[in-house]
């Protein structure tokens, strides 16, 4: 006499999984693009917030500890800015702030004079201000997605995607 064995083929085995793996790699490339977008989206709202402190430094008089008081500013590299104390950028500050971006983000079309944003003391305006020359924009090399940090000659910050 033979028994009836309740279970699943082969073939029907290799189909569900085939069909777990499909859904899997499609949730993960979508976990993927939402990554990069949040990160970059991060990125941006603290340099804004550097660009913002920067300004207001300048604005303040803060001395950092020094006699008197100075403008501030940011210098752009592809993969990194810095946060400088003076009229201008010079490596070999020991008081200058370098912060890293993630691997997957970098700088790109940098139209600042010389890479960089100055204060000027006091006011807190763009130094050296041009109306073409005002923008760095902050792309993710994964997902291709950028945002556009654009400031006026009153070092107030408008972000495109």
């Amino acid at each position: 006499m033979k028994k009836n064995l309740a279970g699943f083929t082969l073939p029907e085995l290799i189909v569900v999984l085939g069909i777990l793996m499909i859904l899997l790699s499609l949730s993960t490339v979508n976990l993927l693009t939402i990554y990069g977008k949040t990160s970059l989206s991060t990125k941006t709202s603290i340099l804004i917030s550097d660009i913002k402190q920067q300004q207001l430094k300048s604005m303040l008089g803060d001395t950092e500890g020094e006699t008197l008081a100075d403008s501030y500013g940011i210098y752009f590299e592809q993969n990194r800015y810095i946060l400088f104390k003076g009229t201008s950028y010079s490596a070999s500050d020991p008081l200058n702030f370098a912060l890293n971006l993630e691997s997957d983000l970098q700088f790109s079309n940098i139209t600042f004079p010389q890479s960089q944003i100055v204060f000027s003391q006091g006011s807190g305006e763009v130094a050296g201000y041009t109306s073409d020359l005002d923008t760095v924009t902050l792309t993710n090399i994964r997902t291709s997605d950028s945002q556009t940090v654009e400031l006026n000659r009153y070092g107030v910050i408008i972000v495109v995607n």
